[in-house]
């Protein structure tokens, strides 16, 4: 296994009953959004795109969380006073800040406000929390009113798999 394949979460890929998991999509839409933001051509936006309107597409979800993932993307990116970590489109799971990322959606869905603040702390490196836990709430609320609601344990076990990893691409938005 190369450090690309490398994660800390598994996507559930062979299971096709576990693929289908809240967590997963929630994973997806960060890093897609993430990498759309930072793109460095077309090419690698589309893709990103791509991919992430195919997976909302299968899940019967509303278009409208796709805008949404990238305005929480945007949020996190220009609230983080660190580099955020995203593993490439194709990995076969989610590196530390992308569990960050699924943990603050379930935390919010839960009404988790202690996991909640220490997931957006833990993500951005910064008490700087308003503008990403707005744009966390719209997404985690999208997805409720679309039956999608990701397990409350999920929160638990997403920030204790949240170690760093080295093989994940961070970037910043300037």
């Amino acid at each position: 296994m190369n450090s690309r394949d490398r994660s800390l979460l598994p996507v559930y890929g062979l299971d096709p009953a576990l693929a289908n998991r809240p967590e997963r999509i929630v994973g997806l839409g960060f890093r897609c959004s993430m990498s759309c933001l930072r793109a460095r051509d077309q090419a690698d936006a589309g893709q990103a795109c791509a991919r992430l309107t195919a997976a909302v597409a299968a899940r019967l979800l509303p278009q409208a969380l796709i805008a949404e993932f990238a305005a929480w993307a945007l949020a996190v990116e220009a609230s983080a006073e660190r580099p955020v970590a995203v593993l490439p489109i194709d990995s076969a799971g989610f590196c530390r800040d992308e569990c960050l990322a699924i943990s603050l959606v379930a935390a919010c869905q839960h009404d988790a406000c202690p996991a909640l603040k220490s997931c957006a702390f833990a993500l951005l490196g910064s008490s700087n929390l308003g503008r990403a836990l707005v744009a966390t709430e719209v997404v985690a609320r999208t997805l409720s009113g679309a039956g999608c609601r990701l397990h409350a344990h999920g929160i638990v076990e997403t920030v204790s798999f949240a170690a760093p990893f080295h093989g994940a691409r961070s970037g910043r938005v300037h």
